[in-house]
């Protein structure tokens, strides 16, 4: 049985249009918000583990955050977890190198997010890939006609993601379904506004981060990429032939 030794409290800044929806969406499901928060953060933590490819720069770090505070309306608010989930998530964040409140906050834009808003984020339609959704294993039959309890547990203690990740790795197979992988928002954007949900980002190469070596190459190489493409075929041929 559980103590009070077993709990442990994380205090993190919430962007408040999401804390007003995830009260609103845990009250209407009548779900204790912080043990089922636990399940969740359990799970991604691991999931942040296996999906990102690599250990953010300290750079890369700092510029999230930066992104995240930009989003404003930024409210304190505390969790009571597990110790075991507590330490987990703090372990997976720190070993990614990326503050954890942008990823708790990104963890709850996906709990809480209309279909629509996560469809314009990750650049697909659920619709388009209803088949490999269900063949990833959601079982229809056992939330009708199973016992209610039973499959309100499996439900709850499933990859709360599953359909984004089948849908994802469905439009996107490279991808592999590495939902934390994907950056929120528009990274490159020029200003807070153009950036949106840049700050829910875990992941980012330094190519898309301003100021680092790698940044200032890719903008050179993109820059030049435009310019040819919006050259005549047979000018560019011509200024390619003169620098030989």
């Amino acid at each position: 049985m559980k103590t009070k030794a077993d709990k442990r409290k994380i205090t993190v800044q919430l962007w408040g249009p999401l804390l007003k929806r995830l009260n609103e969406l845990v009250s209407a499901a009548c779900l204790n918000r912080d043990a089922y928060l636990d399940v969740v953060f359990a799970h991604e933590a691991q999931m942040l583990l296996s999906e990102v490819p690599g250990r953010n720069s300290n750079q890369a770090r700092a510029f999230i955050k930066q992104c995240f505070a930009d989003l404003k309306d930024l409210r304190p608010v505390s969790f009571t977890l597990t110790a075991e989930t507590a330490d987990a998530l703090t372990a997976a964040c720190d070993h990614v190198n990326v503050w954890r409140d942008a990823f708790v906050n990104r963890v709850i834009f996906f709990l809480v997010a209309r279909s629509s808003v996560v469809e314009t984020q990750l650049e697909f339609k659920f619709k388009d890939h209803t088949d490999a959704i269900f063949d990833e294993g959601w079982d229809v039959k056992s939330l009708l006609l199973g016992p209610r309890l039973v499959a309100i547990r499996g439900f709850i203690t499933d990859d709360p993601f599953l359909a984004i990740r089948a849908a994802l790795c469905s439009e996107f197979p490279d991808s592999k379904g590495q939902l934390h992988r994907m950056p929120l928002g528009h990274p490159i954007g020029k200003t807070a506004q153009e950036r949106g949900l840049a700050g829910l980002t875990v992941y980012l190469e330094d190519k898309y981060v301003p100021g680092t070596v790698e940044n200032q190459a890719w903008q050179k190489e993109s820059a030049e990429l435009i310019r040819m493409l919006l050259l005549d075929d047979d000018v560019a041929v011509a200024e390619e032939e003169g620098k030989r």
